[in-house]
């Protein structure tokens, strides 16, 4: 079964569409997460919508899990709360949170989830 997601892609500055991408099968390591929830940052998010991200900050702005370049086309941002879907048996359906973009599944390393406490 090919796994697929829906991603938040910025076209060109001031314009935005939902995309599907075809996501790898988890390996050794590794944990499919799907979205719960995915924050929007207003400043830097708007300032990347609107395609005004200096030439300078291209770099120290990227995201860690970014497709994509400034001005665009780029699938941006970094605040993702899901839940494990494949993964370690002990990760599996724990709440976890990571830097990726908005996108309703994805594929990361282990070490870039950070599982939230059952009390939060």
């Amino acid at each position: 079964m090919e796994l697929t997601a829906r991603a938040f892609w910025l076209s060109s500055p001031g314009h935005a569409e939902i995309r599907e991408v075809a996501l790898p099968a988890p390996g050794e390591g590794e944990v499919l997460v799907r979205t719960l929830y995915s924050g929007v940052s207003r400043g830097t998010e708007t300032l990347v919508f609107r395609g005004g991200v200096p030439e300078s900050q291209h770099a120290s702005m990227r995201a860690p899990f970014q497709d994509g370049d400034f001005p665009a086309p780029v699938k941006y941002g970094y605040l993702s709360v899901g839940q494990v879907e494949e993964g370690p048996a002990g990760l599996r359906g724990r709440t976890v949170f990571c830097l990726y973009p908005h996108q309703t599944r994805y594929v990361v390393p282990l070490s870039a989830v950070t599982v939230v406490p059952d009390s939060v």
